[in-house]
This record gives C-alpha cells, structure tokens and sequence, in this order.
C-alpha cells in the first residue's frame, strides 16, 4: 500500500510546500468583526490568498452581530455555507438583506458594502478573498 500512495502522492520537495496549516485565530483579528463564542475561526496565515473557514457551533438564539457593514475596494469575495444540517445567515449586501441557508454560497464584488451574521444552526463558513 505504501508504494501505491509514493507513486500517487509526490513527495514534499524540501524549502517549497503547496500544504498550509488551518490554525485557530480570533476573528476579532479581521477588521469590523468581533469575537463570538459560537464561531471558532481557522486561517492559514501564508496561504497566498486569503481563505478563512468559520466553524458555527449550534446556536440556537442569534449572537449579538458580529460582522459590522465594511467595503473591500481592492478584491471580490466569496462566501460560502456548508452544514448536513441546518445553517442560517444573514446576508448584507448593499442596500439588500438576505436570509441564506445551508449550501449556498454568495459572491461579492469589489466595492459593495456587506456583512454576514449567523442566526441559526450549525456548519461551515467559509470566506476566500481574491486580489
């Protein structure tokens, strides 16, 4: 089994890697968010694009808001929200307001004001920001 996985796998070249740790980070380390016990933030702190994954323990009772309103001038994002179960958001995306469930995903261009806010449920959220 262990030659099959070689010839699959290639082998890690020393002083280059394509593998990044996923390590806990506070998202009161993003700007215009604040902590919140039912979200627990992954980041990659090297990964050459930014690719954060929120896993939402179950709420029951929407969070204070957590996420204020915020503009990125220079790059599109896409958030993404993935549960077996249920997940609800809310979604601010310029002047529109937007209940999101489980397994769906949003696109935000660059320039348009917007937030996300867990209300309900459990799953992954997850964020990529493209230059």
């Amino acid at each position: 089994m262990q030659t099959l996985i070689n010839k699959i796998l290639p082998k890690k070249h020393k002083g280059s890697s394509n593998v990044f740790s996923m390590l806990p980070s506070a998202l009161s380390n993003v700007p215009f968010h604040n902590d919140t016990k039912s979200i627990t933030r992954f980041f990659a702190d090297k990964f050459p694009m930014h690719l954060a994954v929120h896993e939402v323990s179950p709420v029951l009772v929407p969070p204070r808001e957590y996420t204020q309103l915020h503009v990125h001038d220079d790059f599109d994002e896409v958030n993404i929200i993935v549960s077996r179960h249920t997940l609800i958001y809310k979604i601010e995306l310029g002047d529109e307001e937007y209940t999101v469930s489980s397994n769906s995903c949003i696109w935000i261009p660059r320039g348009i004001w917007h937030s996300a806010n867990v209300l309900k449920g459990s799953g992954h959220f997850i964020t990529l920001r493209m230059n």
